[in-house]
């Protein structure tokens, strides 16, 4: 384990104490301003739930994308290093049809009327973002969404210039749901209660060109949670239907995954918490390609609000910086983390 340096604050707010037996969290550098608002109707935003950034792309500031849990709309983002730029807001699901057909025999009731997509994840490769939703039966309610079982395609006319209104493509799909129940491992908590059942929810994404992993917040099954991997191709071409499969991460006992990120070497991050609301630290690990998992860091909570997002922002040979946002804080009240890679 590395050394870990002090937490900075920002303003009067504290820190939640940890645990006696846990180590001292990694540093949360303050300083990053938010411009705008993330809310519908320009309202500050308390359930961001995703972001990505396009960090390796040359420029003044990195064009990001941001969602929050609730609704059906993503909002463009700009970031700098030291500010958070909040930018338009637009639908996902008014595209067309999505591919697939949506799973319509789960969850104990049905909320037909619902539009809410439940975005929980979001990643960048190559020129597009994508987002899921969760893949899951409501949290409170046992209920079936339809839009909650969509994976979704943004990708920008221009890959580089700015994005303006009218000018991404959007393409959605529903075949991650056919993948998942077909998985052995997985199908038993597909559409089971979230709270009582185990049930399967989706809380991450990660891309790298054609390769697309889901990280899984539960099942937790004796101390090991899932991810979940598939293509590009199988989600989202109009001809072509591939496999996925799911991928065993021993991340702890009652311990979920909360959001992914790929390393421009095909190492990917992981930000994990607690699978329902249990007293597990949040915990940021690298898996690398032979499967070895490493855990790196600890990310403390702040009071109200707990690590529910991770984007990469910036890498070194050394490190890597990430910005993180908390879920039931105003706007995600992003801090910018740097974590040492082990070589």
């Amino acid at each position: 384990m590395h050394i870990l340096r002090s937490l900075i604050l920002a303003g009067p707010a504290l820190l939640a104490a940890c645990g006696e037996a846990r180590e001292e969290p990694a540093p949360l550098e303050a300083g990053i301003t938010v411009a705008g608002h993330f809310g519908a109707y320009g309202a500050p935003a308390e359930d961001m739930s995703g972001l990505a950034c396009d960090w390796q792309r040359e420029g003044a500031a990195m064009r990001c994308l941001a969602i929050d849990d609730e609704g059906r709309e993503a909002q463009w983002a700009r970031f700098d290093g030291a500010i958070l730029q909040a930018g338009e807001r637009f639908d996902l699901l008014g595209g067309g049809a999505p591919l697939g057909t949506p799973p319509g025999d789960i969850c104990l009731e049905s909320d037909a009327d619902s539009d809410e997509l439940d975005g929980e994840g979001a990643a960048y490769s190559d020129g597009a973002f994508y987002v899921t939703g969760s893949h899951g039966c409501s949290r409170y309610g046992d209920a079936y969404r339809a839009a909650s079982f969509i994976v979704a395609r943004i990708a920008p006319d221009d890959p580089v210039g700015d994005i303006l209104p009218g000018t991404v493509a959007i393409t959605t799909s529903h075949r991650l749901s056919g993948m998942v129940r077909r998985d052995p491992a997985l199908a038993p908590f597909f559409g089971a209660s979230l709270l009582d059942a185990n049930g399967l929810t989706i809380e991450g994404l990660a891309v790298d060109g054609e390769r697309m992993v889901f990280g899984l917040r539960a099942p937790v099954i004796d101390g090991t949670a899932f991810l979940f991997e598939t293509s590009g191709t199988a989600l989202f071409s109009p001809d072509i239907v591939g496999p996925g499969r799911s991928i065993r991460v021993a991340l702890g006992a009652d311990t979920g995954i909360r959001d992914l990120a790929f390393l421009s070497d095909d190492r990917l991050l992981i930000l994990s918490g607690p699978a329902q609301d249990q007293d597990v630290p949040y915990r940021i690990h690298l898996r690398a390609d032979d499967g070895t998992i490493t855990q790196l860091a600890t990310v403390d909570t702040w009071p109200g609000g707990a690590p529910e997002a991770m984007a990469i922002v910036g890498t070194t040979d050394a490190d890597a910086t990430l910005l993180i946002l908390f879920d039931g804080l105003a706007d995600g009240s992003p801090q910018q983390m740097v974590i040492d890679l082990p070589q």
